[in-house]
């Protein structure tokens, strides 16, 4: 057995005479003992360690094995979901007038009609799959709850197919909260809704000047009010957006989180993003400029450690470290937008060249025109973070390129940060660590 290529080591100064091992294939990680770790090293470590080591993948029989097996890993997870996932876009409208709005132009009235909806049931039905478990939407707009009698009419018809076929439908929504009440809450509950997303990018003065009403009026109270009368029906995530300027005033957001009584076991869970570049054929509409164009920018390296570290301290749950997966890649995974169009991610509604089909006409091959294995490369299959990676995003690199011919790497990111926001993890998640 020997040391896997996946496994990166660490100094760990927390704890003298011991190193961090972390697996970007398993996203295990452990504290060993400086002698263990060099008796991987030379292959002659204790017999009694080795069951421990090889169980959460630091240690492998075979490296050109485990690079196969790694290259599977896309291939299992789809032989394996026994969930069919579907986000819709029930409209192109919005009571909002963000500032970095990817939708940008394309916004207006536009909605999902009764007779689309119809084909988009029988779209869910026809791929419906008997070794499926799960059927879960993610409802969408604009701003999905100006569509509320359609997520009503569609869920009663899905959470009955479901039942008549002894599997769950779930579904949640991707709101601005403005119009999240107690009593949709409790209505939408009853037809499955298990959890909302909505967006958060600072404090007051922040938040306002970035997610505006139409009318231009501020809306963080109203999504705080809306907040602390609904948290007790189903999970809610905030998700927030911040630019080079914005990130370090999370502080004040969180002062103002406590003041009202939105503590850690009120929120599903929170996480900050940086807001991204919108590509040159789209324009938001207060004709936006700023943004990131990739993840190695040297400012997010320090907003991304900065903003982690304060969802942390306060108490509040972040997802994990984990192999992120784009969603291009995943089968059971569809887009389907207000006209019936369907894509593979929601960034790419509207763009003609990323149609993969319609609710009509049935899904086309889309292997070639999304560039499916795009990190099926040599210089990917060499490097340590492949698992966490995967080639990036695909629409990070349409707004960098102007196209999705080269992944969107993101080693120079991982090399600076990733020591550190694992060692954010040992520090506020310490039971989940393991000592040899």
């Amino acid at each position: 057995m020997i040391l896997s290529h996946y496994s990166i080591v660490y100094p760990y100064e927390e704890k003298p005479g011991y190193v961090l091992l972390f697996s970007t294939k398993n996203t295990s990680k452990i504290l060993l003992k400086e002698a263990t770790f060099k008796s991987i090293i030379n292959r002659d470590f204790p017999t009694e360690d080795e069951a421990t080591l090889s169980r959460i993948g630091m240690i492998v029989p075979d490296i050109e094995a485990e690079k196969k097996e790694v290259f599977r890993m896309l291939d299992q997870i789809n032989e394996k979901n026994q969930t069919l996932s579907i986000s819709v876009i029930l409209n192109l409208d919005c009571n909002f007038n963000c500032i970095y709005c990817y939708e940008g132009g394309m916004k207006g009235s536009l909605y999902m009609t009764d007779k689309t909806a119809g084909l988009l049931i029988d779209f869910i039905k026809s791929r419906f799959a008997l070794n499926m478990t799960n059927i879960n939407i993610d409802f969408y707009g604009g701003e999905p709850l100006l569509s509320l009698e359609l997520i009503k009419s569609i869920s009663a018809e899905l959470k009955s197919f479901a039942e008549s076929k002894g599997v769950l439908y779930t579904f949640a929504l991707i709101t601005n909260g403005s119009l999240f009440k107690r009593r949709i809450a409790e209505e939408l509950a009853l037809l499955g809704l298990k959890r909302i997303k909505t967006t958060i990018d600072g404090p007051p003065e922040i938040h306002n000047a970035c997610r505006p009403f139409k009318s231009g009026a501020g809306s963080f109270d109203t999504i705080i009010k809306n907040i602390k009368d609904t948290w007790d029906i189903v999970k809610i995530s905030i998700g927030g957006n911040y630019r080079e300027g914005s990130y370090e005033k999370y502080p004040l957001l969180f002062q103002h989180l406590k003041k009202e009584g939105l503590t850690p076991e009120k929120i599903y869970n929170m996480s900050f993003y940086p807001v991204m570049k919108n590509p040159a054929d789209i324009s938001s509409s207060i004709d936006f400029t700023d943004g990131f164009m990739t993840l190695n920018e040297p400012w997010l390296i320090k907003a991304s450690i900065y903003s982690r570290e304060e969802i942390f301290k306060r108490g509040y749950n972040t997802p994990k470290l984990m192999p992120s997966l784009c969603q291009i890649e995943l089968n059971n995974y569809y887009v389907v937008n207000y006209d019936g169009g369907v894509f593979k991610c929601p960034s790419f509604i509207g763009r003609n060249n990323f149609e993969i089909g319609s609710l009509r006409e049935g899904v086309n091959d889309y292997s070639q025109s999304h560039k499916l294995g795009n990190w099926r490369n040599g210089e990917c299959e060499k490097c340590v973070y492949l698992p966490l990676c995967f080639g990036g995003c695909r629409y990070m690199s349409y707004v960098r390129d102007g196209n999705i011919n080269c992944v969107d790497c993101q080693k120079p990111y991982l090399d600076a940060a990733l020591e550190t926001l694992i060692k954010q993890d040992i520090k506020y998640r310490p039971r989940h660590q393991g000592v040899q």
